[in-house]
């Protein structure tokens, strides 16, 4: 029965039913056909969203669509016009940089695409960058929003294994930086092959001190909040309530380019998004309990021990498979299915738990900008009005680089685990 089970689960995910209804319909069809009490269904969906940390991820995606509404994101952008602009593609740069900036806010990288593409896409174009060069980098850029905290998925994360959110944070910055680099070589490259120049625009001393000034409020959000969990002031679930405050404060008070009546608006769609969320969570819960019943992981786990006892080989196949997963499946839905499979393999072998964090995070990211289904390319495409087959043509020589950098932090630990 568990293999019809598996059957129907890629069968609604291949069709395009909803990731919540893929993992949903069909642990609630095993368990009444298992004969496993029905109550089990609302307890198993219930104690999925029971859970203190997850109070974070609202509030996150609240700050993030408050601080898009406010002009916190037009200043980081710029802010990094003075230092990266001048260069062969500066403004291709300057949209990963100021996507990074973003990332230390919303933590979604859908909504540092829906943001940064806004924003960047229609300068990009003005500047004479191609629009689909333009939506390709905004579409490679914005899933740093995962890695660099703070990140929901490392609040998933935390949550399903145990681990220390905080630690997930210190290392995810190197990691975020790490491919944030890799784009940017990749974009000055592609620049100076399509002959895409800098901004050739000189500020004057008191020109950079006035946007220094004018961002600094901009740049308060991600020192407050990474700053607060570091330093051990508040937890991760708290700076997503004070990034909430700061945000309105910071839009309706200081920048005034966000207004009262706009609040309404923005709490509900920031209702949609977390509801959304957290009905794929629940559902995906139901989903690990009969892949628990059913002991999967425990015999992945003997199959992987047959397989090989080469922790680099174990690794390399378990990132092949995030990376599939990525291609058709959504962070939160790889998340929650994939890794109470997988971190018991690596468990076993002696991974560090925040390294395996990491590993699985940017591949995440990685999948939020590949094809078939990544999430951060339809993203884009809606902003930009690019069709997503232009976008892809152009995304593969960043897909490589970040490959690449997923490559070194996976065989090199020591290069984001060094601030634990």
């Amino acid at each position: 029965m568990i293999s019809l089970f598996f059957i129907l689960a890629l069968v609604l995910l291949a069709i395009g039913a909803p990731i919540a209804m893929a993992v949903g319909v069909p642990s609630l069809i095993y368990i009444l056909a298992a004969g496993i009490q029905p109550m089990i269904i609302a307890q198993r969906l219930f104690s999925g969203v029971n859970v203190l940390a997850l109070m974070a991820i609202p509030f996150f995606i609240l700050a993030g669509n408050l601080m898009n509404s406010g002009g916190i994101a037009k200043r980081l952008v710029n802010l990094a016009n003075i230092f990266v602009g001048r260069f062969t593609g500066g403004l291709a740069i300057v949209t990963i940089v100021a996507c990074m900036f973003f990332a230390a806010i919303s933590g979604s990288g859908v909504a540092t695409a829906a943001a940064m593409g806004a924003i960047m896409i229609p300068e990009m174009v003005k500047h004479g960058y191609d629009k689909s060069f333009a939506s390709t980098v905004v579409a490679s850029a914005s899933p740093i929003g995962v890695i660099i905290p703070p990140s929901i998925t490392f609040i998933l994360y935390g949550v399903m294994t145990s681990s220390s959110i905080a630690d997930l944070y210190k290392a995810g910055i190197p990691s975020g930086i790490y491919v944030g680099l890799a784009l940017v070589i990749v974009a000055v490259i592609m620049s100076k092959k399509r002959g895409y120049h800098g901004i050739y625009q000189r500020y004057t001393l008191l020109e950079v001190v006035m946007l220094f000034i004018d961002a600094l409020w901009a740049l308060g959000t991600p020192v407050i909040l990474i700053g607060g969990v570091f330093g051990g002031w508040f937890t991760p679930t708290e700076s997503a309530v004070i990034a909430v405050v700061y945000s309105i404060i910071v839009g309706l008070f200081i920048y005034k380019e966000m207004k009262f009546t706009e609040l309404p608006v923005i709490f509900l769609q920031s209702a949609k998004t977390t509801a959304n969320t957290m009905f794929i969570i629940a559902n995906a819960t139901l989903f690990a309990y009969v892949l628990s019943y059913e002991r999967i992981p425990q015999k992945i786990v003997e199959g992987f021990t047959g397989f090989s006892q080469n922790v680099y080989v174990v690794l390399l196949v378990i990132n092949m498979i995030l990376l599939v997963a990525g291609t058709f499946m959504e962070t939160t839905a790889i998340m929650i299915i994939l890794v109470p499979l997988l971190w018991p393999v690596a468990q076993n072998l002696g991974v560090n738990v925040v390294h395996f964090g990491l590993i699985v995070t940017v591949n995440t990211a990685i999948g939020l900008m590949t094809p078939p289904f990544g999430a951060c390319l339809f993203a884009t495409s809606a902003v930009s009005r690019v069709p997503v087959e232009k976008i892809c043509r152009d995304v593969l020589p960043f897909i490589l680089a970040a490959i690449i950098v997923l490559m070194f932090i996976t065989y090199v630990p020591q290069s984001i685990l060094f601030s634990l």
